[in-house]
């Protein structure tokens, strides 16, 4: 492979690990809920959603529809169905805590710095051949 070539993407790769660091930073820095969902990945997106459907099947049934076994059956479906994904977010909160976060940018930084040091002797190698 051509040094200009090498060069070229090595740099490229460098960039792409520096907007990974950036990304991670923010989600370390960032809130709880910007963790979850943008660090929890579909199941996590889903689980709000599931959240919100329920929560909007709930007050229509306790603002539209009169007291009757339907209501109760209604109510207690509703309730299991906002329970059990905010259990799998609270799962998705502690598997993301800032730690998972921390390790991450550890090992980008070091994976970064070596490609930093290979870029800087592939460029010392070009100028020295040129």
């Amino acid at each position: 492979m051509p040094e200009n070539q090498r060069i070229d993407l090595l740099k490229e790769q460098v960039s792409f690990l520096e907007a990974r660091l950036t990304r991670y930073e923010e989600l370390l820095h960032g809130s709880t809920l910007k963790r979850i969902i943008f660090g929890g990945g579909r199941r996590a997106k889903l689980s709000i959603f599931e959240i919100v459907i329920g929560l909007i099947v709930l007050l229509y049934t306790l603002f539209r529809i009169d007291l009757s076994l339907i209501f109760a059956v209604i109510v207690i479906l509703s309730l299991i169905v906002i329970l059990f994904p905010a259990l799998q977010l609270n799962v998705i909160r502690k598997k993301n805590g800032k730690e998972k976060y921390q390790r991450m940018i550890d090992s980008l930084k070091a994976e970064k710095a070596s490609m930093d040091k290979e870029l800087t002797r592939l460029i010392a190698v070009k100028n020295g051949l040129e």
